[in-house]
């Protein structure tokens, strides 16, 4: 008999690799692209109601933590932490954001956590080899 893991589909090599895509997310109050410029440096742009809109380039740390699944985390120049987890194949982002604007006080950090969906996946057009 054949297992459920026999019975998945492949998962497509686009669905193993950040670096290269940029990735268009959309989550209840927020929109936002991130390209993967390489292993480690990445381009976002980010619009929401509580920042409007703000983009910037950042180092990052990924782990593959499954087939298509990955953790990814960076801290933006204000001192905002993004830490997502991202589906490839389910097309899904968990992001928890950690800053202090969202604690109402200017010494104290807060987290927000959203939840929303990958609504397209395409090449990079910024692509850095080092």
């Amino acid at each position: 008999t054949k297992t459920s893991q026999e019975d998945a589909p492949p998962v497509q090599t686009t669905d193993t690799t950040l670096v290269g895509k940029r990735l268009h997310l959309r989550f209840p109050e927020n929109v936002s692209t991130v390209e993967y410029l390489s292993h480690k440096h990445l381009f976002w742009k980010s619009k929401d109601s509580v920042h409007g809109s703000k983009e910037g380039e950042d180092n990052y740390s990924a782990i593959r933590i499954g087939a298509s699944v990955f953790f990814v985390n960076w801290v933006e120049s204000d001192g905002t932490t993004v830490s997502q987890v991202l589906d490839l194949k389910e097309r899904t982002c968990q992001a928890f954001l950690t800053s202090h604007v969202y604690s109402g006080r200017d010494v104290n950090r807060g987290t927000v956590t959203l939840s929303g969906k990958i609504t397209r996946i395409e090449d990079s057009n910024h692509l850095l080899l080092n």
